[in-house]
């Protein structure tokens, strides 16, 4: 059984010091529920799908909201734009869209990171097809259960 998922591309606004608009760019976030052992998250939080990004890394302040202590997951460190670097703790959890779309997965968490990225190892490799279609402003995600 195939499952397919379309997801309509979000839009960033840009605002200058005067409150006017001074950019918009459309952007394939998926919002996703986060769970670990048995406490789920209130409220979906918008993760930005980043085909640049190795991994999965979110905010350490998400964490939180499940009961995860961030510093006891295996420590490792990931290098971003430009080198930069950041210190993070990985943990096993499940991301979920809705009840056929839950991934069990590995997420690192770090104090340093602000958006939820989800990256080439721990989510695009979990499905079949993950395209774009910039005409219809949306994306498309395949996987066979």
């Amino acid at each position: 059984m195939s499952i397919k998922k379309v997801i309509t591309l979000t839009s960033d606004i840009y605002k200058n010091n005067n409150n006017q608009v001074t950019g918009i760019v459309d952007r394939p976030y998926i919002p996703l529920l986060l769970k670990y052992k048995h406490k789920i998250s209130n409220t979906p939080v918008n993760c930005l799908l980043d085909s640049g990004s190795d991994c999965n890394l979110f905010p350490a302040s998400w964490a939180a909201v499940v009961g995860i202590n961030v510093r006891n997951g295996v420590k490792k460190r990931i290098r971003g734009i430009g080198g930069s670097e950041v210190i993070a703790y990985t943990h096993k959890v499940e991301l979920i869209y809705d009840k056929e779309l839950r991934l069990y997965t590995d997420v690192d968490f770090s104090s340093q990171q602000n958006i939820p990225l989800l990256g080439r190892e721990g989510f695009f490799d979990k499905f079949d097809e993950i395209s774009f279609d910039l005409k219809n402003n949306s994306f498309t995600l395949i996987f066979k259960k």
